[in-house]
């Protein structure tokens, strides 16, 4: 069976995000954006490589020697990153190309977007969005196979009223990918060598190239601006205080309560209304954490009471109490 690689594209700036921080290193919920879907490739694969350019030095200090990195220094679009890419990966193979700020794109997707390649030469993931503009329509023929994906600022205005965009995240054949990426062009109103285009070369030479529509496709956008962090924020919270409630957590007011992905909440623990648990946090079964407590870094035992209070790199043992408007700060 052929061997299954992964790049992951982080090179670009996220002018949007006004911000001097990579925009691939904004947390969310505990996590850098780009954590999230490292996590998720490694579950496929442990082959992976990490395309950096903006920010780069940063990038590879925060998340550590043990990925695989490759330079592009000039940004000159998705097709050029994975050019780039091109030395460090075999001449056959399956690839993955995944965006480094899709943090809702769960491995069970990318396993979705795999079969679907088996079945054709290539997949992209698609999504059917209420509102497309700005993003790249994915045309179809009656047989429902990708014709082309054109770019928002390139397309026709037949083109734009269609409402399934690229989401940026692709299977391809290696040995294909290697044939097509010498030529792309940069005709176009970015000058840039668009990854999409290979889809259309694909086509245009009888290769069958398919698309694995999102069940949600909030999961499969980017984040570009503050907006969709926040947005995303509030989906990944969703999730992680479902999954808390699940395993047999209370949790009074859920939409006042924020609670970071690697928490550990005990059964028959009380969350009350206004409380903020930040990574690092793990509290024993049967707590009553809050009204109005901020948990950082925090080990609280089985049985302890927390109100209106701030525990910060500390730990309680059983049957504590704590508070009112206590707080209690460990060294280091």
């Amino acid at each position: 069976m052929a061997e299954l690689w992964a790049v992951i594209l982080a090179a670009g700036e996220g002018k949007r995000m006004h911000s001097r921080l990579p925009k691939v290193l904004h947390p969310l919920c505990g996590r850098r954006m780009l954590e999230y879907i490292l996590r998720s490739t490694v579950e496929l694969t442990s082959q992976v490589l990490v395309v950096v350019g903006h920010g780069a030095s940063q990038v590879q200090e925060t998340l550590g020697d043990k990925w695989s990195y490759v330079l592009q220094e000039q940004q000159l679009g998705t097709g050029h990153a994975v050019m780039e890419a091109l030395q460090k990966l075999p001449d056959k193979g399956i690839l993955l190309v995944l965006c480094g700020d899709t943090p809702l794109l769960e491995a069970s997707y990318l396993k979705k977007l795999i079969n679907c390649y088996h079945e054709h030469k290539a997949a992209v993931a698609t999504a059917q969005v209420p509102d497309p503009s700005g993003y790249g329509r994915v045309v179809r023929n009656t047989n429902g196979k990708v014709i082309k994906i054109v770019e928002d600022k390139d397309a026709s205005d037949r083109e734009r009223e269609l409402r399934e965009i690229n989401t940026g995240t692709y299977c391809f054949d290696l040995e294909l990918l290697r044939h097509y990426l010498p030529r792309l062009k940069t005709d176009n109103l970015q000058h840039e060598y668009y990854l999409p285009d290979v889809i259309t070369m694909m086509h245009q030479d009888g290769y069958p190239v398919g698309a694995c529509c999102l069940d949600d496709y909030r999961v499969g956008l980017g984040i570009n601006n503050r907006a969709q962090l926040a947005e995303a924020i509030g989906i990944l919270q969703q999730k992680v205080k479902l999954g808390l409630m699940q395993k047999g957590v209370t949790i009074e007011k859920p939409d006042t309560v924020y609670v970071d992905v690697d928490v550990q909440v005990g059964m028959d623990t009380v969350l009350r209304p206004h409380c903020v648990l930040e990574k690092g946090t793990i509290i024993g079964k049967q707590c009553i954490i809050g009204p109005g407590s901020y948990l950082s870094q925090a080990i609280v035992g089985d049985d302890s009471v927390i109100s209106y209070s701030v525990v910060d790199n500390y730990r309680l043992e059983i049957n504590s109490e704590v508070g009112p408007f206590a707080h209690l700060k460990g060294e280091g």
